[in-house]
């Protein structure tokens, strides 16, 4: 991090008010292209995320949350089991016409308050980021409420199904509110806690690997870290990133 402090400090235009400014952004350019380079760790390690179309749900009202797996190595077999916190929606459908898995073992399973995910691929398996299926739900609990990945193995297509290194800590949840008509919407803001979770390995801070990752995902259409929830990854969200990681 002093690095990158130094390389900063070396071009910041309040240090030289000649011939400065024209040097921020090959300088900003060299700190991307740092970062691209570090990028090569930190994509060794497969995972699973989850993505929904509202954070802000009236009770009784549809939405979805979309699974998304990411294989650093082919995958050609997925098991994987998303929990819900009890009572707090209904499974209305889970569909999987857009699922890079076209063998199934068994239909998805919806039980109680988790939704079974087991499937395939032909050949050696997908690598890199792919959807495995949308999840339909029905909001009912009011409040705050998360859906998670509770558990997940990723089969690799080398001929003998070998396990495939995972995390769920990169985006491995999604948190909504439920409301109700006694409740005013553009007031949840003020009296519900907005996070931005740019710590994304999970390790308690927001550090130069975080960022890596960032970039890792930005250059291979990876995960999609939205911390600004516009629907896209951006500027803004890098801009996000480096403002938790060096001046927090």
């Amino acid at each position: 991090m002093r690095a990158v402090w130094n390389i900063l400090a070396k071009f910041s235009p309040f240090k030289k008010r000649r011939g400065t400014v024209r040097y921020m952004f090959p300088a900003l350019a060299t700190i991307i292209g740092l970062l691209g380079a570090a990028v090569i760790t930190s994509t060794d390690v497969s995972y699973v995320r989850l993505q929904t179309n509202s954070s802000l749900v009236e009770a009784g009202k549809e939405f979805s949350v979309d699974v998304y797996a990411y294989a650093h190595v082919p995958v050609n077999a997925v098991d994987i089991t998303i929990a819900f916190e009890p009572g707090s929606v209904e499974v209305k459908a889970v569909d999987i016409g857009q699922s890079v898995l076209t063998i199934w073992t068994e239909e998805p399973i919806i039980e109680d308050d988790k939704v079974i995910l087991r499937g395939g691929t032909f050949r050696k398996g997908f690598l890199k980021e792919h959807m495995i299926a949308r999840i339909d739900l029905k909001a009912k609990e009011t409040g705050s409420q998360q859906v998670s990945v509770s558990d997940v193995m990723l089969l690799a297509g080398d001929g003998e199904g070998s396990f495939v290194e995972t995390s769920t800590s990169t985006n491995g949840s999604v948190s909504f509110f439920v409301y109700d008509e006694n409740v005013d919407p553009e007031s949840i803001s003020v009296n519900v806690e907005v996070r931005v979770v740019t710590d994304i390995d999970g390790d308690g801070e927001v550090s130069l690997k975080d960022i890596s990752a960032f970039m890792a995902a930005w250059s291979n259409g990876g995960a999609v870290y939205d911390f600004n929830n516009d629907g896209r990854m951006t500027f803004r969200d890098f801009s996000i990133i480096l403002a938790d990681a060096f001046f927090k």
